[in-house]
């Protein structure tokens, strides 16, 4: 469209700036692919889609709420377990040092101590996390006498 014709044109909604009258639009680009020339305009040719995404179907059923505030509640307590084996170890660290007067190698060897206790009990929880209830025995009692077993 020329700019005479747009100028002429005084567009009432954004909407008036796309030409519906096919001798006012401008002429057809030419794909350097193709011989013949193409309507940017024109409705697609077939129905689909230019691209399609792959799909595959699957079954999917969501874990039941009782699992999800298991795993929830490991996830919590590895975490709590760690800050607090680190922590305690710091105190202990802390302690050591008031007691020989070995400062800040107390509170060091505290902390070393308390971070590696903390990732082996951060581990081992976060293990459980992943097993499924059908591995786990339906009770686990505190303590486990011989003759409960027959």
């Amino acid at each position: 469209m020329t700019e005479e014709k747009i100028a002429q044109q005084q567009p009432t909604s954004p909407y008036d700036l796309w030409p519906d009258d096919p001798a006012d639009r401008e002429p057809a680009v030419v794909s350097p692919f193709e011989t013949t020339p193409v309507d940017p305009f024109a409705p697609p040719v077939n129905d689909q889609p230019p691209f399609e995404t792959p799909f595959v179907a699957f079954s999917y059923t969501p874990e039941p709420v009782e699992e999800t505030v298991r795993k929830s509640g490991l996830a919590w307590s590895a975490g709590i377990a760690f800050f607090g084996s680190v922590a305690f170890m710091l105190f202990i660290g802390w302690l050591a040092d008031l007691l020989f007067g070995s400062s800040p190698w107390g509170i060091v060897i505290g902390i070393v101590l308390g971070a590696v206790i903390g990732f082996m009990q951060f581990f081992r929880i976060s293990s459980q996390i992943f097993n499924t209830k059908k591995d786990l025995p339906q009770q686990r009692p505190l303590l486990s006498r011989a003759e409960d077993d027959k």
